[in-house]
């Protein structure tokens, strides 16, 4: 049995093509926001909604007879990865780790990388009194202390899950700030978000060409607003592939 680590759209190509191709196959998906694909696509019958924690993954491996894990999660959730490389090794099982490509990056002055969200939120205090965060709903509080000093404004875009849309309003996030939609987004409507909302500095992450990375570059390059980009943390995988072909032909 493979067990396919998901929550983006690779990993659900992934799974349609295992199933399609007739390996026994199961997935995990953090929300209900990544089951739903699932349901639509008529492998709903395949998703467990879980987050498997680092004692749990192995109960979950030896309870489903799991022999090869495909880790195609965020590229920003190394825990996740890490609880992945561990339980894997403690059973004995095959690890591979599915990694999009990066974003290749303009040289422009405009483009402000940073290591960490500690760096992020420094440098876009700098840049910009009205900052749009693209980083997702749990990275907003490490930005709330902007806010706090009255000499900043938040506006946030994040998945329309309304506990998330409750939490920022309590954080004291404005309603008219908040953003709740599901992208991948255009260039288009990057370009619509930043005049519509007077944005003057853009934080986001590199979730490549899945995420639509580049039209949030190209957006801010055609509207000269700043982009803080914070960089992909760097692991040690065992295994790594950058394509779906290779996974398969991997497994």
């Amino acid at each position: 049995m493979i067990l396919v680590m998901s929550g983006t759209a690779d990993g659900r190509e992934i799974v349609r093509e295992l199933h399609e191709r007739g390996a026994k196959v199961l997935t995990t998906v953090a929300t209900i926001y990544g089951e739903g694909p699932f349901r639509e696509m008529g492998l709903g019958h395949l998703c467990v909604r879980s987050r498997l924690s680092g004692d749990g993954l192995p109960n979950f491996i030896d309870e489903n007879g799991i022999d090869t894990i495909v880790d195609a999660t965020h590229p920003y959730a190394v825990n996740a990865s890490l609880i992945a490389m561990r339980a894997c090794e403690k059973k004995g099982i095959k690890y591979i780790r599915f990694q999009r490509e990066g974003t290749p990056l303009p040289d422009s002055p405009l483009i402000h990388k940073v290591d960490n969200i500690n760096q992020a939120v420094e440098v876009a205090g700098r840049l910009g009194r009205r900052i749009l965060l693209t980083t997702g709903f749990n990275s907003i509080k490490d930005f709330i202390r902007l806010k706090d000093d009255s000499s900043h404004e938040l506006i946030v875009r994040i998945l329309p899950m309304p506990e998330h849309i409750s939490r920022c309003i309590e954080m004291g996030i404005l309603p008219k700030n908040i953003i709740a939609l599901q992208g991948p987004f255009s260039k288009e409507f990057n370009i619509v978000n930043l005049r519509d909302f007077n944005v003057d500095v853009v934080v986001t992450k590199d979730g490549g060409r899945e995420a639509k990375t580049r039209e949030k570059v190209d957006a801010c390059l055609e509207t000269e607003t700043p982009l803080v980009i914070i960089q992909r943390p760097v692991l040690n995988y065992s295994c790594v592939c950058s394509s779906i072909e290779g996974i398969l032909r991997l497994i």
